[in-house]
């Protein structure tokens, strides 16, 4: 008895695991705009230092100046240092170009 419900249980866990909503699209590094360009190598680089890269369109271009803003203070605070201003420019333009 205490088998045949322990698999039962299992059997229901394993339901419940497969069942998954699939019609979300997981975030990949392919779905980032503009790929080729000095922007996004920037932003990329700059930004997975700390975490990986946020998507362009989280924010609009006016909240980007502040996230970007935002980033160089952590940035400075990690131990990594603040952008310079031509690459901060860089990155921004980027996210800017394809924020929401």
């Amino acid at each position: 008895m205490k088998i045949s419900s322990l698999c039962l249980l299992l059997l229901l866990f394993l339901t419940a695991c497969s069942s998954q909503d699939k019609t979300t699209t997981p975030v990949t590094s392919n779905l980032y705009p503009d790929q080729t360009s000095t922007g996004f190598k920037q932003f990329s680089k700059q930004c997975s230092t700390c975490h990986r890269p946020p998507m362009p369109n989280q924010h609009t271009a006016l909240e980007w100046r502040g996230v970007v803003d935002l980033m160089q203070q952590h940035r400075a605070q990690a131990g990594y240092g603040a952008m310079s201003e031509p690459v901060k420019k860089e990155v921004l333009s980027y996210l800017q170009a394809h924020g929401k």
